[in-house]
């Protein structure tokens, strides 16, 4: 009954009236969400720049992934999410809670691609089951997936640029090359040093730094930044590409040079502190005697 008095309603002069209650003449139209709606801030960088979310090419789209153990960020086990909050403090990019891979991810746009950075919530040995939700959601392929992690085989103060090949035995790279079935992803691997014991390695990996190597991370953290910025330009460019190669040997060379640069800044900043200690010893001294 109700939809005959309807039908009736609308054909008579109450039509019009109708039409503007209901907007009967204009259907509504839902808007499309974009492949990731997001909500992070724009980022202010020079190397960044702004661009509407999901506007970008897919094929442009790259993953960084600060591996770590999240009940311990302040670890040498967690120097790899530790550079992931400084890269999103460069850009202006808040890292924002996400269910759906249990991570804080944020976003920033570097020339043309489109950068997302996540920071799994789980223990190292899991940090895989975040990167395999989030590269499904994302559409990212795992050939433009960056890790970033500890190396026991370098010293602090040195890193490298790695394409595949072997884990080394570190868990979390493991559990990511087995969840995305795929040994060939790219990661940056930093330096943390072995301990003189060689059983000591949980309990070295899972310690906090010294006052001292935290001071050496500081200053190498903008050169871990531009080489994390040089690997997005060779994930995005086709291998045999002439830039491809350049930038390789480019890394090689920049490694170099801030390797031997800030080691030499970390043996200064120690004779320095030591000599403090002995001045500080001979006043203390002089003041008793």
């Amino acid at each position: 009954r109700i939809q005959i008095l309807f039908e009736r309603m609308s054909s008579g002069p109450w039509q019009n009236t109708l039409k503007r209650l209901f907007s009967l003449s204009k259907p509504t139209t839902i808007p499309q969400k974009s492949a990731y709606n997001r909500s992070f801030s724009a980022p202010s960088q020079t190397t960044a720049e702004v661009s509407h979310p999901g506007t970008t090419d897919l094929k442009k789209r790259v993953l960084i992934v600060g591996l770590g153990n999240y009940p311990a960020p302040r670890s040498r086990h967690s120097i790899g999410q530790y550079l992931l909050h400084h890269l999103a403090r460069q850009n202006n990019t808040e890292l924002v809670n996400k269910r759906f891979c249990k991570s804080h991810i944020g976003s920033f746009n570097y020339h043309d691609c489109e950068v997302f950075l996540l920071k799994p919530k789980r223990f190292m040995n899991e940090n895989g089951k975040c990167v395999h939700k989030a590269i499904q959601h994302l559409h990212i392929p795992p050939s433009h997936v960056l890790l970033l992690h500890d190396e026991l085989d370098l010293p602090l103060g040195k890193f490298k640029l790695k394409n595949g090949g072997s884990a080394n035995g570190h868990n979390g790279v493991i559990d990511v090359q087995d969840r995305l079935r795929y040994n060939d992803i790219k990661r940056i691997r930093i330096g943390i040093g072995r301990p003189e014991d060689k059983n000591d390695v949980t309990d070295w990996v899972l310690a906090d730094f010294t006052k001292s190597e935290r001071h050496l991370i500081t200053v190498m953290q903008d050169a871990l930044s531009d080489l994390v910025y040089r690997s997005i330009n060779i994930i995005v460019t086709p291998p045999g590409n002439t830039q491809y190669t350049v930038c390789t040997t480019h890394y090689t060379l920049h490694t170099a040079h801030y390797t031997v640069r800030h080691t030499a800044q970390y043996t200064l900043y120690t004779t320095q502190f030591t000599l403090y200690t002995v001045h500080t010893t001979l006043c203390v001294v002089y003041i008793v005697f």
